[in-house]
């Protein structure tokens, strides 16, 4: 397939408007000017084409949109924006869905990007989290598009809770609105169990799930006297936003971490959480 490298053409133009009028404007009136240049470009009528970029794009099937996202990541030429804010423009169709099957990570990226938040999607993107074939970017971004339908998906995500995808399946259940014993012993057993670098995330995870029968564990672990002053620090902001309260002081002077935050200026007196006159 013979492709368009639009930027290439694009990217010519804005050399020598660059060249013609250096100096006239500042970096940010620059950056401006480009983007709405690349719009304007978008949609100016270009003679190879006979239509506007924009145009060219619209009159794709599904299935050919696809096709050709394929053969530029394939030939290793840039994605045209216009290309990918049809296929947005289109919501998951049949033809976008088929990409949450590939393998190849760049391909898959992008059509997490395009197909996004979609309902269509959230079934596949559950069996996703689960499959070998995926890496933790793809899983990042993943629990990232899941979290918006945590609720439709609590089911995939419980089943996931006893293998190694589950600090993913957490952090989509602790977005969940509806109340579920399973999902707060879960997150509870997961708090408990932590006892390294992880116990902020977790306490932040039940912090947003917003169940307060969470505070006994959060109240217990941040009366420890082993926790050092990030994690004391993340566990009193999840207690608080579960309407709790911890004002026992503390003497965290010896903490690199809170070192640096004095050594910064800020006015917290983080010993007795007051703010310092």
């Amino acid at each position: 397939m013979k492709l368009i490298d639009f930027d290439e053409k694009f990217n010519h133009k804005v050399a020598k408007m660059l060249e013609k009028h250096a100096g006239e404007r500042t970096e940010e009136e620059w950056e401006d000017a480009i983007a709405q240049a690349y719009r304007q470009y978008g949609e100016t009528y270009l003679a190879e084409l006979g239509d506007t970029p924009h145009g060219y794009f619209a009159k794709m099937g599904d299935a050919q949109l696809i096709e050709t996202l394929k053969e530029y990541l394939l030939q290793g030429i840039s994605v045209p924006d216009f290309l990918c804010e049809e296929i947005e423009r289109r919501k998951a169709t049949d033809a976008s869905l088929a990409l949450l099957r590939e393998t190849d990570e760049e391909l898959v990226q992008y059509a997490l990007n395009l197909i996004g938040a979609d309902p269509k999607a959230m079934e596949r993107y559950a069996q996703m989290l689960g499959e070998d074939a995926y890496d933790e970017h793809v899983k990042d971004a993943l629990a990232d598009l899941l979290k918006t339908s945590s609720d439709a998906v609590k089911e995939q995500m419980l089943s996931l809770i006893c293998t190694e995808n589950r600090p993913y399946a957490l952090e989509v259940l602790s977005r969940c609105k509806e109340r579920d014993e399973r999902v707060l012993d879960a997150l509870l057993t997961a708090f408990r169990m932590e006892e390294g670098q992880d116990v902020p995330l977790y306490a932040g995870y039940l912090a947003a799930y917003g169940d307060e029968r969470a505070l006994p564990a959060l109240l217990d672990r941040i009366d420890r006297e082993d926790i050092d002053f990030v994690t004391f620090q993340e566990l009193k902001f999840a207690i608080e936003a579960l309407g709790g309260e911890y004002d026992k002081a503390r003497d965290f002077s010896e903490d690199e971490a809170y070192k640096k935050v004095k050594a910064a200026g800020l006015d917290t007196d983080i010993f007795t959480s007051k703010k310092v006159n």
